[in-house]
């Protein structure tokens, strides 16, 4: 029994766009070097994608464009004959590209111009570029139904435009490059629109089906373009005694079965994109965006809880371990560097610092404090926070101060100051029983030269305090005015012997090196060389894994992927990218891509899109990370 051409139709680009759909899904799990690495993004399957696939996706569509042309025109074995077209097809295929390019570059040759010149120039290219592309795209129906091959072909596809150019342009825009585009548009980063793998196993059975729809209406254009072309036609209406013209072999034995097998096959490659996020073998990143800015102070993910996310004037507690669902806190304190920041018990209490106050909110989202100030911080310009292994409140503080002010007896006295001697900072740290703060336990850890303000009269000071792997207190100061980090320590636990100086200076006994205090995670405060060894990246923010090795936030350009034509001069947007370590040289990182940072520019705020980041992680290896404003936050799982 003959097939309806439309089954046919349909059977050929099954055959032809199932297969690529299914390689596309398991050569994207193959590594490549210098090529982003296939991962699931908010739920959906991201291949790996590079050159090779930008090269060969054309070739895969003008071949099923090619096939289904003959299959909509009832020609013998459609697919074989538009294999052996293939070459004079890619020839057009070529041809078309390098106009396009040649377009470009011709545009590109005003630029910069007035907006008024360069829509000119636009225009007068655009009607000889879409002459040659009109009789280019001819070259494809007249290889496949008259038989012609090279120069043949394109010599009868420039006679055939002759005095119907108009209409084959009207009809090729939108029927031809107009559909292409809008696929092409819709498409573009479908795992942005999706927030569950459902919904991205359903947008990728979308994509196979509306490219399937896309191309069969381009097929249908061409054809009906060559059927109207001036001139002998070499198909003729078929005489209905004449025998059906032969199908390929697999479109022969499927018979009545071609629309429900063909129709099955297009789930293929979306039940094996499932089946890949099921298995939970790729990293796995969610990514949750937000319209409205807002100054973001800390993150924490405590054990046994979701992710915390702390603002300046409340916190959130991520309900589920993609951050999609949140429960919101309000403080009674403001938070702002370098006045204050927050800390997270093991319980997953929060506790928050700010305008000399200090607030905790328990387990239960129970909070207190926060309603008066701490007198041992009314004199301090800049403080910090942290949390002790044993739950004790450790707070440290930085003032600045006359160098001929005497130096606290638990000290080494200062040096006597000339009169023309600059100011000098004292660092403090404080000891806490609760978060009243009633009986502080001061200790001075001493002094070093500099300013807390720059000379524009702000204050970007970067004071932080932690804990390191012994239990000894450690806190760091990076001055604007002194260019550098000085770090202060105790010698024993219960803080005996305390000091301070640069940490690049001269070494001292017990002083910890740049590496012990990188391992301390202290974000930006240390400098490339200094904090983190890594290769020119500067790492927006850094965190080390409870199994060791090293991870870090670091941007760069966000070229496209694939092949692609820039036009103009604009900086390319930055990318944040995780770059998973196995120590904090990072030579050899894997990097895994997060999520596109654009500058922040609004009424109130222009900053650059590579600012500091602020990163945890859970026992399990679990990474939650933000940019200061909250614009993203990202979940990373098994990175």
């Amino acid at each position: 029994m003959p097939i309806p051409r439309r089954s046919a139709a349909l059977t050929t680009l099954v055959l032809v766009l199932v297969p690529w759909s299914l390689l596309r899904v398991l050569g994207g799990l193959i590594p490549l070097p210098g090529v982003d690495p296939a991962r699931v993004v908010n739920g959906m399957f991201v291949p790996s994608a590079g050159v090779v696939g930008a090269l060969v996706e054309p070739v895969v569509w003008a071949w099923a464009v090619t096939a289904a042309v003959g299959a909509l025109a009832s020609v013998d074995r459609p697919l074989r004959r538009a294999f052996r077209a293939l070459p004079t097809v890619g020839a057009a295929l070529l041809a078309g590209a390098g106009t396009l390019l040649v377009a470009f570059l011709l545009l590109g040759m005003v630029l910069p111009a007035a907006v008024e010149l360069v829509w000119v120039a636009a225009a007068l290219l655009a009607l000889p570029a879409a002459a040659f592309l009109v009789r280019f795209a001819l070259v494809l129906p007249i290889a496949v139904l008259d038989g012609l091959r090279g120069r043949a072909a394109f010599r009868a596809s420039f006679v055939g435009v002759r005095g119907n150019a108009l209409g084959l342009g009207v009809a090729f825009l939108f029927g031809v490059a107009a559909p292409a585009l809008l696929y092409g548009w819709a498409f573009a980063r479908p795992e942005e629109k999706v927030t569950d793998p459902l919904l991205g196993v359903l947008a990728w059975l979308l994509r196979d089906a509306t490219l399937i729809a896309v191309v069969a209406l381009q097929a249908q254009i061409l054809l009906v373009a060559h059927r109207y072309l001036p001139g002998r036609s070499l198909l003729p209406a078929r005489d209905p005694e004449e025998p059906a013209p032969a199908a390929d072999r697999p479109t022969r034995r499927l018979g009545r079965l071609t629309v429900p097998l063909g129709l099955a096959a297009v789930l293929l490659p979306a039940g094996l994109v499932g089946g890949v996020v099921a298995a939970e073998r790729l990293p796995e990143v969610t990514v949750n965006t937000s319209d409205l800015p807002h100054k973001m102070i800390a993150v924490g993910w405590p054990a046994g809880r979701g992710p915390i996310l702390v603002g300046q004037t409340w916190f959130e507690d991520c309900l589920d371990d993609t951050c999609r669902t949140r429960r919101r806190t309000d403080l009674s304190v403001t938070m702002y560097e370098p006045y204050g920041g927050a800390a997270f018990g093991a319980d997953g209490s929060v506790y928050a610092l700010g305008q000399y106050a200090l607030e905790q909110c328990d387990a239960q989202r129970i909070c207190r404090g926060g309603k008066d100030g701490l007198a041992v911080l009314s004199e301090s310009q800049a403080a910090a926070i942290t949390i002790s292994p044993t739950g004790e409140i450790l707070l440290a503080s930085a003032t600045e101060v006359r160098p001929a002010d005497p130096a606290p007896d638990e000290v080494r006295p200062a040096a006597p100051a000339s009169d023309d001697a600059g100011p000098v900072v004292e660092l403090k740290l404080i000891r806490c029983p609760d978060v009243s703060c009633a009986t502080p336990r001061v200790i001075s850890l001493g002094r070093v030269n500099g300013s807390l303000r720059d000379r524009g009269g702000s204050q970007p000071t970067r004071l932080v305090v932690r804990v390191d792997a012994s239990g000894r207190p450690v806190v760091a100061l990076r001055s604007p005015s002194a260019g550098g980090v000085s770090v202060g320590w105790c010698a024993t636990l219960d803080c005996a012997r305390p000091e301070v100086a640069p940490i690049d200076g001269p070494r001292r006994p017990g002083m910890p090196t740049p590496e012990e205090v990188a391992l301390l995670d202290v974000g930006d405060l240390l400098d490339c060389r200094l904090g983190h060894g890594c290769d020119g990246s500067e790492p927006l923010a850094t965190v080390h894994r409870p199994r060791g090795g090293v991870w870090d936030v670091v941007a760069e350009p966000a070229h496209p992927e694939g092949l692609y034509l820039r036009v103009g001069s604009e900086p390319w947007p930055d990318r944040a990218v995780l770059r998973v370590c196995t120590d904090r040289a990072c030579r050899e990182a894997r990097a895994v891509p997060l999520v596109e940072i654009p500058p922040v520019r609004t009424r109130w705020i222009d900053r650059p899109s590579r600012e500091r980041w602020l990163m945890a992680v859970d026992a399990d290896g679990r990474m939650v990370a933000t940019d200061l404003f909250g614009l993203h936050v990202v979940v990373v799982t098994r990175p």
